[in-house]
């Protein structure tokens, strides 16, 4: 799957459920541009995710002021959500991709490597999804990332499903209002139990996310401080798995990382450190080390 080059480029590529960012570099390493465009969660959809790849594969070209038959001297490295799936990544590697060459993992594993390089090291991803893992040499531990349906505690879309789930339970008379809840319902301009429900049965987990940062705008109020408090005890979880597999340097990445960190008790914090690289950065050296 690798085309010729006459002149390499190298793409990183971080895929969440979100978002999909690039950063575009020369082979002396120098940032080129650097872009960004919509979800790219293969376990979601996998083409949907290669089109949020070539968008923003294309505004990083345009931004670098090269042409568009530039993308087939790239040399890319995507770390994607859902690619711990085996019949999305399958289906992912069918891909007839224009690139030099393309390669691909998880979200996990690029963060990983931006965070600690070659170095041991963990992470933990609180993004729309959550997922936390470690390198340790050639082994790469993986820790959750089921979905929200299965797992995500704490990751931007659990709080904001929790947030509707309390919504719901003040809308049926079975929990006090709140400041919080109030604006949640003025915002979405519902009074009743059956208007939430029929605007949220079946979305996705990107729209639940997009109500994660009302709830730490309002960490006051009652109903945020217990999302938050049952946020920051399934972080700890992890952080003290982690450092009992040995691992002492954690780094919190992602969408809410920073806003939560402040729940986190002393102790975890402790074991806290920040990332040396970004993900797209940490895609850059996967994608040199496969060619």
């Amino acid at each position: 799957m690798t085309k010729q080059s006459h002149f390499p480029l190298f793409l990183g590529i971080d895929g969440g459920g979100t978002k999909c960012q690039v950063r575009l570099e020369n082979d002396r390493g120098v940032l080129l541009a650097q872009a960004q465009s919509g979800p790219a969660n293969i376990a979601t959809s996998v083409t949907v995710a290669q089109q949020s790849i070539l968008a923003a594969t294309m505004q990083a070209l345009q931004k670098a002021n090269l042409p568009a038959s530039a993308l087939s001297t790239i040399n890319a490295y995507a770390g994607l959500a859902g690619a711990g799936i085996n019949g999305a990544k399958n289906k992912m590697a069918q891909w007839q991709h224009p690139f030099a060459q393309f390669n691909f993992s998880t979200d996990l594993h690029i963060a990983c490597q931006g965070a600690h390089g070659n170095n041991s090291g963990a992470i933990i991803i609180l993004g729309t999804g959550f997922c936390a893992g470690a390198i340790k040499g050639n082994t790469i531990i993986e820790l959750g990332g089921h979905g929200l349906l299965l797992s995500d505690g704490a990751s931007g879309g659990w709080i904001g499903l929790t947030l509707f789930r309390y919504a719901l339970e003040v809308l049926d008379g079975m929990s006090p209002s709140s400041p919080l809840i109030k604006c949640l319902l003025t915002e979405l301009g519902c009074d009743n139990s059956s208007s939430l429900t029929e605007l949220a049965l079946n979305a996705k987990p990107a729209y639940f996310a997009s109500f994660a940062p009302l709830v730490f705008n309002m960490q006051d109020d009652p109903v945020a401080q217990t999302i938050l408090a049952q946020a920051a005890k399934f972080i700890t979880r992890y952080i003290e798995h982690l450092a009992q597999l040995g691992y002492q340097s954690i780094t919190l990445m992602g969408g809410t990382a920073k806003t939560i960190t402040p729940w986190l008790s002393s102790k975890a914090q402790g074991y806290l450190c920040d990332a040396q690289y970004s993900p797209e950065q940490g895609a850059i050296q996967l994608a040199k080390m496969h060619l």
